[in-house]
């Protein structure tokens, strides 16, 4: 929960809400990129409705009660003039970081903590020096991203892999495949935090479409790592147990893990 806090501290919302906008986040993540029956379809589209009212009675409440948040900021640069930005817009942007400015870091934090007690002797390497913890995460982006793959439209013909693809083709452009393409990596599916080219993985996209919460969510891996390392040195993740994920194409993060010291 501590990135959907992060950055409910910087919507301006309550940090009561959490497990409710978590639920929809999920229900969102399912209904867009997995493949749910037509009635789990109709179940997920009102949690979806929902989402987007709560989304819009904040942006409404802040209206009439700014503070000093992200979300007062759009209302305030708006200045009551739609052409600046509507208050669709405004909810818009809020439904949006409610989905993407937590979960994609969540399920990035869950993957490395596993990657990293896979072999205890990563994991005691960080504790002993922290300052590795930087070069670690980049690895770990690259390693098993928590969002392996993206829904496009080609915008002109193009031919990829001996393959001739139209233009205004549905492509899903796999970022977890090419964090993991030979031709760029050496020995791509090892572990190995000292290599030099982690950092030109893609899990924070490319171009136009580079996440912009980047530096947020390395901050906050960063400061979770660091902690975790130093106050369980001897953690290791409880034998016996079946992870569970959420059933899409794009992002994957296990929904919990247990882990021992």
């Amino acid at each position: 929960a501590l990135p959907a806090e992060v950055i409910f501290l910087l919507i301006g919302m309550d940090a009561d809400d959490v497990p409710a906008i978590k639920a929809g986040s999920e229900s969102r993540v399912v209904f867009t990129w997995g493949k749910p029956t037509a009635e789990q379809q109709v179940a997920l589209a009102h949690d979806m409705v929902d989402f987007w009212q709560r989304a819009a009675a904040f942006v409404a409440k802040r209206v009439e009660e700014p503070r000093d948040d992200y979300t007062s900021d759009l209302i305030r640069l708006r200045n009551g003039d739609d052409a600046v930005l509507s208050l669709g817009e405004i909810t818009s942007v809020v439904f949006g970081l409610l989905l993407a400015g937590h979960e994609t870091t969540t399920g990035f934090l869950t993957n490395a903590i596993v990657q990293l007690l896979r072999d205890p002797a990563r994991w005691q390497a960080l504790a002993a020096d922290p300052t590795g913890i930087p070069a670690a995460i980049e690895e770990l982006l690259r390693l098993d991203t928590s969002v392996m793959a993206m829904r496009r439209v080609t915008t002109v013909d193009v031919s990829l892999g001996g393959q001739h693809i139209a233009a205004g083709s549905n492509i899903l452009a796999l970022i977890g495949a090419a964090n993991h393409d030979p031709a760029h990596f050496v020995e791509p599916g090892a572990y190995d935090p000292t290599r030099p080219d982690a950092r030109d993985h893609l899990s924070f996209g490319y171009g136009a479409h580079y996440c912009i919460g980047a530096p947020l969510a390395r901050l906050e891996a960063q400061i979770v790592l660091r902690q975790l390392v130093q106050a369980l040195p001897t953690a290791h993740v409880a034998p016996d147990q079946t992870m569970e994920y959420l059933p899409n194409t794009s992002f994957r993060g296990a929904r919990s893990v247990r882990i021992r010291w």
